[in-house]
């Protein structure tokens, strides 16, 4: 195996430059004078939070590289860590979503599968069954956090256009 970390880097930067983008617009409606509602807040939270979680997934292995010369050691610990805060922060994410009683419209739903999904596969990474662990995998769950906080950024977005009322 030949360690690469373009890919994972450019991930970092790219999600960085979402979260940033991201936060920026959500805050233009707080500064227009508009309160978010609980849902709307949970979305925020939700697409700043798993962005700067999987920023942090992207740059783990950059930092382990120059402690452990070893694609091997560094793919394990990244999926540990990846799979470690995916499942601790949905767990957190699902909490959070009961507690304020809000929808699950199609694209949160669809989101929540994927991140089970990827656990599951995080987890089977970390066993060996299947596959051993890799920088690959890393970005590719990576990739699909920015896509996930993609779709609920425009989730977020929607909820403009519905109106003041629109999903609790």
């Amino acid at each position: 195996m030949e360690q690469d970390f373009n890919t994972l880097t450019i991930l970092a930067e790219i999600n960085i430059g979402f979260v940033a983008f991201a936060a920026i617009v959500a805050s233009l409606r707080v500064t227009f004078g508009k309160k978010l509602t609980p849902f709307q807040s949970l979305l925020v939270h939700f697409f700043t939070e798993t962005g700067l979680l999987n920023i942090s997934i992207a740059l783990l292995p950059l930092v382990l590289w120059g402690f452990w010369p070893d694609e091997m050691i560094i793919a394990f610990y990244a999926t540990l860590y990846a799979f470690l805060s995916a499942t601790i922060y949905m767990v957190f994410y699902i909490k959070r979503r009961i507690r304020i009683k809000a929808s699950t419209p199609l694209p949160s739903f669809l989101v929540i599968i994927g991140y089970g999904v990827w656990i599951t596969v995080l987890a089977f990474t970390l066993s060996g069954l299947f596959w051993v662990p890799s920088l690959a995998i890393i970005a590719a769950f990576c990739f699909w956090g920015l896509i996930s906080g993609a779709v609920i950024f425009v989730s977020f977005l929607a909820t403009f256009v519905e109106g003041e009322g629109a999903r609790k």
